[in-house]
C-alpha cells in the first residue's frame, strides 16, 4: 500500500539520450525546472540507449530504477524533458505510465521549449 504523499512534490529525473549526448546540460535544465516549482528531486538518472525498449528493464535500466523510486522513495512525479525520452511508440509509453501509475506516481513532462535559456520562465 502506498503511503500518503507530502504536498511539496518529489520528483526523480529521468532522461533517456543517445551515447554521443552529455546530459548534464539536461540535466541541470530539469533540477531548475524542479526548482523553479519548489519540487524535491531525489534522484537523478539517466539511459544512454536512444531509442531501446523501455519496457525492457535490461534496455532501460535507469528507467526501471527511476520507476522502483517511486515505491521506495516519496516521489511521485517521473520528470522528463519530453515523451520521446520515454518513448516514441504509444503502445509503449501507454505501459510505461501503467507503471509508474501502480509505483504511485505520474509522469510529467516539461517540454523542449524549457531547455532554451530565453523560454525558461521564473517560478
Amino acid at each position: 500500500m502506498n503511503q500518503a504523499r507530502p504536498a511539496t512534490r518529489t520528483v526523480v529525473v529521468y532522461l533517456c539520450t543517445t551515447v554521443h549526448t552529455d546530459p548534464q546540460s539536461l540535466l541541470r535544465v530539469c533540477n531548475a525546472y524542479a526548482d523553479r516549482r519548489s519540487w524535491r528531486v531525489v534522484d537523478s538518472l539517466h539511459d544512454a540507449t536512444g531509442q531501446s525498449d523501455p519496457t525492457k528493464a535490461r534496455e532501460r535500466p535507469a528507467l526501471a530504477r527511476a520507476i522502483e523510486s517511486l515505491t521506495t522513495t516519496d516521489a511521485s512525479v517521473l520528470l522528463t524533458v519530453s515523451p520521446e525520452m520515454i518513448s516514441t511508440l504509444a503502445t509503449e509509453y501507454a505501459q510505461i505510465t501503467g507503471r509508474v501509475a501502480r509505483a504511485g506516481g505520474f509522469i510529467h513532462t516539461m517540454g523542449w521549449q524549457e531547455t532554451q535559456p530565453d523560454n525558461r520562465r521564473s517560478a
